[in-house]
């Protein structure tokens, strides 16, 4: 990413995980910077992202977002974002605002039992998660594999 011109992406995707292994390199701080250079100013971000109950590593990866992008939302299923249980989720992070309204119904429409998490339910979910940086980032003591308490 540090080699991508800047402001030319109108979108990244991220999804860079095998099972339940995540490069921490690309969960950090300073990599979401990285994906905001490379961003037009209209450009978005979307990152497929897996984990279980407690849900670490994705409240400590929001957080993250939170940090570094203006806006961020949260696409799951509803005991996701209950805590109650776990899998892949989506995160869409921009500078500008992202229609938050729009992707919950083309969600709708497609027939996918997902929500959109935004505003004081996004809060709530993440709590206090620790931001994740080059210097700390336990992606692999957050990330709770399938199974796991």
């Amino acid at each position: 990413m540090a080699e991508e011109p800047a402001g030319e992406r109108d979108l990244v995707v991220g999804d860079a995980f095998g099972g339940l292994s995540v490069p921490w390199q690309l969960t950090t701080r300073e990599a979401m910077q990285l994906v905001d250079r490379a961003l037009a100013d209209d450009g978005v971000y979307a990152v497929n992202l897996i984990d279980h109950p407690p849900l670490g590593f994705v409240r400590a990866e929001l957080a993250t977002l939170r940090e570094v992008f203006g806006s961020v939302v949260l696409l799951a299923r509803a005991p996701v974002l209950a805590g109650e249980d776990g899998g892949n989720l989506v995160a869409v992070a921009s500078q500008r605002p992202l229609p938050a309204d729009a992707i919950a119904e083309a969600l709708t429409d497609r027939d996918l039992a997902w929500q959109v998490a935004e505003g004081d339910e996004l809060d709530r979910f993440v709590g206090d998660a620790a931001v994740l940086t080059d210097d700390f980032a336990p992606v692999d003591q957050l990330l709770t594999p399938y199974g796991q308490p």
